[in-house]
């Protein structure tokens, strides 16, 4: 810990710090008043002393206390006026930032990235609903808790728009990379800016980069004010294009050009999942938290059905741009999968059938448009005769817009607009974005690979400490040196390994609430330049099941028929990982038997109720 850092602040003891930010160090800290894990948020000394600052850190708890919402860090107390340090005592969440996570375990699938930015639209709407812009929406204030839920955290610059006190003329207040134009352009800020700068992660969780970037501020500014970014598809193809044109719409210059509201892009969202079968995303995500790997690899085969379901929906309805892109999601998952195939062809069967009636009516519609105005103009149809003299037109509405000049070439329209129409999105898509067509032989698509950053197994460091690289199966198991927690395996990770002294033994000590605690020593050698990773595998803990049945019967397992225990009776299933579903089978096998679905995890108790 920081020699200079406090060890008590007011009735608060501080633990340890846990994170640094422009203006205030966070601490873990203990409420024994309440006996309850607090965050202490304190203003920088070099800050403290400024009335400006000071009053707009007391905002922040002013501010965020008015709200009460899941995904919104919880404000419990602050410092009085007359104290000598600034310190705002919040919730606690005990879990990495939406950046550290990311940096680990990248979502695989956008489906995912969708699921973790609900709950923040979410929050967000919930905030302008009170009047307040958060102004500063990035990665590094998200923090996802040891459930799986996102919470929005840090509004130290938030804006309450009813507030005229908080008006600062030529202050650019929040983080560049994520900022909207009329922050850059010094223009009136409203709630559609935050919606701007979530849609700007969103992206990066979908495409892995920010889609707005530079080489110095002024030209990330630039970049900004004149939204030029890649179009997501062109960054990820497996994206979909429903998703695409939402996070484009959401990073128009024009705010009035965005969505309404930030509950509307969470609504769109939620849509987009509902046509992958995924209702609940709020425990899909905690799923997914819990087991990333596993999630993931199951994943395809929970939603290509759903997918395949919802384009034969869209061909019978004639939908066709939905049904190329649900057969696109597919693909993009199960390359070979023959039922996608097998729809694409039929689509670019009657793509082509279709273009070929339309290039029809296309010249019938451009010959009677030239002999009706030549009847009427003689001079046209002279320079029609002269064939010399006529430029090269290229598309029957180049031949229309020669004949009348400054008509609107919609009036005359014969071929449908090449970009498909999506419910989620009112918004054109920029020209460049690559829209693909039903008439092209699906192209075999490989996963993106997830970003996962290996350190390597030995590192060279100077004589006065080594760098350990550990490695755990949960990433999210706790790492604790000579009883001293350093965080997280993918924490530690993230910072570079842990630094242990040469010349003693070191006890790495890790824990995980679904595992056996796993103590391992470690003795560095004074000379000793290079140090082995330390790997350890979780071993689960028992699930504890109990059925509660009004008589007692025998408990098997569907798979194997092997006996696990009685009703009315604790029952020890053993773990091989986070989490296991279970088929049951209950009575006897000469009386009425019922069978249940269970689903177990590590060290926890779980009772299904029944009844004969």
């Amino acid at each position: 810990m920081d020699p200079y850092a406090p060890t008590q602040l007011g009735r608060y003891l501080v633990e340890h710090e846990v994170g640094r930010g422009g203006m205030s160090v966070v601490y873990r800290g203990v409420d024994p008043a309440l006996g309850r894990t607090v965050a202490l948020k304190v203003l920088h000394p070099h800050l403290a002393n400024r009335a400006e600052s000071r009053a707009r850190f007391q905002r922040e708890a002013k501010a965020v206390a008015r709200l009460a919402h899941p995904s919104i860090v919880e404000v419990y107390d602050f410092a009085p006026p007359e104290s000598e340090r600034a310190y705002i005592v919040t919730q606690y969440i005990d879990g990495p930032t939406l950046r550290a996570l990311a940096e680990v375990q990248r979502p695989r699938f956008p489906e995912i990235a969708a699921m973790l930015m609900i709950p923040i639209f979410e929050a967000l709407d919930h905030a302008h609903a009170s009047g307040i812009v958060h102004r500063d929406v990035k990665p590094e204030n998200i923090m996802v808790s040891r459930e799986g839920l996102p919470v929005l955290m840090d509004f130290g610059i938030a804006q309450l728009v009813d507030m005229e006190t908080l008006t600062q003329t030529g202050t650019i207040l929040g983080s560049p990379a994520h900022m909207a134009p009329e922050v850059v352009d010094g223009q009136e800020v409203t709630s559609k800016a935050d919606t701007f700068s979530a849609a700007t992660v969103l992206y990066w969780l979908v495409c892995g980069v920010l889609p707005f970037s530079g080489p110095n501020p002024a030209a990330l500014f630039r970049r900004i004010l004149e939204c030029k970014f890649d179009p997501v598809l062109s960054r990820n193809q497996t994206a979909g294009r429903a998703l695409a044109r939402l996070i484009e719409q959401c990073l128009q210059r024009d705010p009035a050009l965005r969505p309404d509201s930030a509950m509307a892009v969470a609504d769109a969202l939620r849509a987009l999942l509902r046509e992958a079968s995924l209702t609940d995303s709020r425990a899909e995500l905690r799923a997914w938290f819990i087991d990333p790997a596993g999630y993931e690899a199951a994943f395809p085969g929970r939603v290509v059905p759903a997918y395949l379901a919802a384009s034969t929906a869209a061909i019978k309805l004639n939908q066709l741009a939905r049904a190329t892109d649900f057969l696109d999601r597919v693909l993009s998952m199960e390359p070979g999968n023959a039922r996608a195939l097998s729809l694409l062809g039929q689509l670019e069967r009657g793509s082509r059938r279709q273009r070929r009636l339309r290039l029809a009516g296309a010249g019938l519609v451009a010959v009677s448009a030239v002999v009706g105005i030549s009847l009427l103009l003689p001079s046209v149809a002279s320079v029609r005769d002269d064939a010399a003299g006529l430029p090269r037109l290229e598309s029957p509405d180049a031949a229309i817009a020669l004949l009348l000049p400054g008509a609107p070439i919609s009036a005359f329209e014969v071929l449908p607009p090449k970009t498909p129409t999506s419910v989620a999105s009112a918004a054109p898509l920029p020209a460049s974005l690559p829209i693909a067509s039903p008439s092209r032989p699906p192209q075999p698509r490989t996963a993106r690979p997830r970003v996962r950053p290996i350190p390597p197994a030995e590192v060279q460091l100077p004589s006065r400490s080594l760098v350990v690289d550990v490695r755990a199966d949960p990433w999210n198991t706790e790492v604790y040196v000579d009883g001293v927690r350093h965080g997280y395996v993918y924490e530690v990770r993230t910072a570079g390994g842990l630094p242990l002294s040469p010349g003693s033994t070191h006890i790495l000590d890790f824990r995980h609430e679904a595992c056996e605690r796993t103590t391992i020593p470690v003795t560095i050698l004074p000379d000793q330049q290079k140090v082995p990773a330390v790997i350890t595998r979780c071993k689960y803990l028992p699930a504890r099941l109990r059925v509660q049945a009004n008589r007692d019967l025998p408990v098997h397992r569907d798979d194997n028929g092997q006996l696990l225990g009685q009703t009315n009776a604790d029952i020890l299933v053993r773990m091989t990982g986070l989490r296991a579903e279970l088929r049951l089978t209950i009575g006897d096998p000469t009386d009425t038997l019922l069978s249940r679905r269970v689903n177990l995890a590590a060290g926890k108790s779980t009772t299904e109720n029944i009844e004969f």
